[in-house]
This record gives structure tokens, C-alpha cells and sequence, in this order.
């Protein structure tokens, strides 16, 4: 949670300064300046971090909501200045039956802080897939089975990934067990990274993005509350349902925009950007499948549909993940953040982290000619468990339209990249596609270890404009 820090507090720390009319959070603070109530029962603070990191993506332009159900995303066109301190809050919360919610309420010198979140839920998320559970459900239900285009541009991509992650918010118990209060120090939170048993569902992460006549909602927010729902179906080849996801974005949702991205309170008039893309996971074995992804404002529809192979993965054999060709790249430092916005429910879909790199795949497959290609792709060496061989892979990029090869590169170590003791190696680049010319490319990845073992190609597509 980031807390805006009442006056009586920032007066205790001098030379603030405000970000959207919104007053920042001071500096420097301690749990001591804190208290937080869930239910209206105080709590032990037993975890605190301050963080001067910005919201955004590396490149300064995208940033990313958290909810309990997927990430939404807003690629933002206006500056905006790097945050004076944002402060991760941290206490054991009160068990809780499905369905119930709980309020969160932190007070900072007398006053009441705000939030990015105001409560939490433990929600069936099998009760609904799109978060909205009336009439609009089940015309985005219908509407997936119709096959229609729809009226709103919606484009998706799948990737399917042989790891299972469990990003940790407390770390080490000989730390915050006792009632300590960290501040900074780097360890206090695990992020780690396993091999799925082979029997066991693969991940398939899935990014969405959208296209809407509107991009901001008035504000205050009308009384009828627009929302955008996203809700996805994964179809068997035999036409059985082999998952559902979804979620809803309303306008009235405070708790998942940065303080700052969103009018400040007793404000008369506003707007609030509307989210355009929505990332998030499901769980599938091994087969042949047809996801369809419908997006819906509440009056119109919009549909992408792709086909979708699982394939089996060997435990005792090298293996390579599928390839996330472009995406976005974000400092990694933000994940913490992002799971106390969701915390104690898991981050959805589990961040794809590369040494201090987090990669966020997108849907759209062309990039600029000036820029270069974001690249995700995983190699899972069950030697790494306890041995340690040289792992390699091979680079290769065709030209589509005269089948010219324009890159073959490699073998190249990927000893920078090996967790120490795990059998997966999560490898994010930014692959240069400065002499390459505007048109349709193939690229090829090949993994390999010094144990003689090998994996098959992996491929993806891209375009240059």
C-alpha cells in the first residue's frame, strides 16, 4: 500500500513535495508513524519498507494495477514525476472464510491515510470468471461461443510455462518473527522459481489488449458505474470448457490505482484512464485447445480467439518454455509492491522475472524499426539441481518473405541468468533488431548443456514497421 501522509506527519519531515494535488508520502518514516486497523481491530505492524522507485515500466510509459484475478495495464501519456516515497506495509491478517471481505484503515499522525487498497477479500474465483456475476456474464459467455468479432478491437496471445513461482512477502523468520520492522534490507523478500511436476498443469500466461472509443471515464463516476469486463474461455478440441478467467474494472474500484493516477478526493471534476490491456494465467494439461478472450464497457463487445498447444514435458530431459516475443520491461524492485496490493491472495498471473527484470508479454507482435525485441523464455536443465553443467542457447532470425537468414547466433552461456540449486533458468533479453529491415521475421531458439543434452526449437513471430 502507499500511503499519502496527512500534513501533522510531513511536517515532521521537511521538503516534500506534492504529486497531483495529492500530498506524498514523507520520507524517512517507521513503523512508529503507523497504525493499521483491519476490521476496525488494530494490528501488529510487523513489516515495513520504503521504496523511491517509480510506478512505471523501465521505458517510463506503462503501469500496472494488481488485482486478485489478473494485472490491468494503462500505457500513460502524460508525465509524471517520480514518486518522493512509497512505504510497503506489513501484518498477519485475520483468517478468513470464503466470500468474506475485511476493511483496511492505516492512521498516520491522528489522520487517516490513503491508500491504494481500502479492503481485501477471500473470493470464490471460480463463482464468476468475469467479476460481475449478472446479465453482462452471461452475454460475454454467449458471445464467446458466437465466434463474433465484436465492435471493440481486442487482441490476445497465450505462452505456456513449465514453472510454478512464489514471490514471499516475509522472508526469513529469524527477521520478522520477533516483532522487528526492517527497513531496506534486500533479502527481506524470496521470490522463487521451481519446474512443474510433469503430471501437473502447465502455466499459460495470457495478455490482452484492447481498443476503445473512450479513454477516460468522467469523474466523479456516473451513477450507472462503467466498468470494463474482460472474460476469457479455453474450449478442448472436443468443445468442452477447459478453464474460464476474467475479471471487471469498474470506475468506482479505488484501492488499484497509484495515489496520484486518480483525482484527489473532494475533487468536483476529473477523469479516470481506462485500463487497455489485462494480463493473467490459467492452468492446462497437455492437448489442443481454442481460447476465446471477450472484452465488454457494458454495451459493447469485442472477441480474439487462437488455438493453443500443450505440449508434455519430460523431468528428466532438457526443455525450453515457449518464447515471449516483445513485451515490456519493468524494474523487478516493483513486485513487492504489487503482491501487499493483492496480499494474502497470490499475484496473477506469477511475475516472469529475469535477474532484476520483470517481463510482462503483450499481445501485439510489431515493433518500431528504431527499437529493439523484449524476449522471455525459460530452459529447465534437471542436471541443475546438483551438478552444475554449462547451459547454452542458439539464436536464429529469418526473414519470412525470402526465407533469408538473418541471425544465427551462438552458443551462448547463460551462466548469468542460473538461480543457484534450480533446474529452471528464467532468461529475459532485449535482442537488437537495428539492421533488420521493415517486414515479417521468424525467431528460433535452441537450448543445450554441456552434458551433451539438447532441446528442441522453439519459435515465435514478429514484425518490423
Amino acid at each position: 500500500m502507499r500511503p499519502s501522509v496527512p500534513e501533522e506527519v510531513l511536517k515532521r519531515h521537511p521538503g516534500q513535495k506534492d504529486v497531483f494535488a495529492v500530498r506524498p508520502a514523507a520520507q524517512g518514516l517507521s513503523s512508529n508513524d503507523f497504525r493499521i486497523f483491519d476490521n476496525g481491530a488494530e494490528q501488529r505492524i510487523n513489516y515495513l519498507e520504503e521504496f523511491d522507485s517509480s510506478w512505471r515500466d523501465i521505458n517510463g510509459q506503462w503501469v500496472f494495477y494488481p488485482h486478485v484475478r489478473g494485472a490491468w495495464g494503462n500505457f500513460l501519456s502524460f508525465a509524471l514525476e517520480k514518486a518522493s516515497a512509497i512505504y510497503v506495509i506489513g501484518y498477519v491478517p485475520p483468517l478468513l472464510q470464503s466470500g468474506d471481505c475485511h476493511t483496511i484503515r492505516v492512521v498516520a499522525g491522528g489522520n487517516e491515510v490513503v491508500l491504494n487498497r481500502s479492503g481485501y477479500c477471500n473470493t470464490d474465483e471460480d463463482s464468476t470468471a468475469s467479476g460481475d456475476g449478472g446479465k453482462l456474464a452471461v452475454q460475454m459467455e454467449d458471445f464467446a461461443r458466437s465466434g463474433k468479432r465484436g465492435s471493440i478491437n481486442v487482441m490476445s496471445r497465450a505462452f505456456v510455462f513449465w514453472s510454478s513461482r512464489v514471490l514471499s512477502l516475509r522472508g526469513d523468520k529469524s527477521r520478522h518473527d520477533v516483532g522487528s520492522v526492517s527497513g531496506s534490507a534486500p533479502n527481506s523478500s524470496s521470490y522463487v522459481v521451481a519446474v512443474h511436476d510433469p503430471k501437473a498443469p502447465a502455466t499459460v500466461q495470457i495478455a490482452t489488449e484492447y481498443r476503445l472509443e473512450r479513454r477516460f471515464w468522467d469523474y466523479p463516476c456516473p451513477k450507472n458505474h462503467p466498468a470494463i469486463s474482460v472474460l476469457g474461455v479455453v474450449y478442448q478440441a472436443s468443445g468442452e470448457v477447459a478453464a474460464r478467467f476474467g475479471d471487471r474494472y469498474s470506475c468506482v474500484q479505488r484501492g488499484y490505482y497509484p495515489t496520484g493516477f486518480e483525482p484527489p478526493p473532494g475533487a468536483k471534476t476529473g477523469t479516470i484512464q481506462i485500463p487497455s490491456r489485462f494480463n493473467t494465467a490459467v492452468e492446462l494439461r497437455p492437448g489442443d485447445y481454442v481460447v476465446h478472450v471477450v472484452v465488454s464497457d457494458g454495451h459493447n463487445f469485442g472477441q480474439a480467439q487462437m488455438p493453443l498447444r500443450v505440449e508434455a514435458i519430460a523431468s528428466q530431459a532438457l526443455a525450453m518454455s515457449d518464447i515471449a516475443a516483445n513485451g515490456i520491461l519493468r524494474d523487478a524492485s516493483s513486485l513487492l509492491r504489487d503482491a501487499a496490493m493483492v496480499s494474502p491472495l497470490p499475484l496473477v498471473p506469477a511475475p516472469l522475472v529475469s535477474k532484476q527484470t520483470q517481463f510482462i508479454p503483450v499481445p501485439e507482435e510489431r515493433i518500431w524499426k528504431s527499437s529493439s525485441l523484449p524476449l522471455y523464455f525459460e530452459i529447465y536443465d534437471p542436471l541443475l539441481a546438483d551438478r552444475n553443467p554449462e547451459v547454452y542457447f542458439r539464436m536464429k532470425i529469418t526473414n519470412l518473405k525470402d526465407g533469408a537468414e538473418e541471425v544465427n547466433a551462438g552458443p551462448k552461456s547463460v551462466a548469468d541468468f542460473v538461480i543457484p540449486g534450480n533446474v529452471v533458468v528464467p532468461i529475459a533479453l532485449n535482442v537488437d533488431t537495428g539492421k533488420l529491415g521493415s517486414g515479417a521475421y521468424r525467431i528460433e531458439i535452441q537450448a543445450s548443456d554441456s552434458m551433451g543434452q539438447a532441446a528442441g526449437w522453439r519459435s515465435a513471430k514478429f514484425e518490423i514497421q
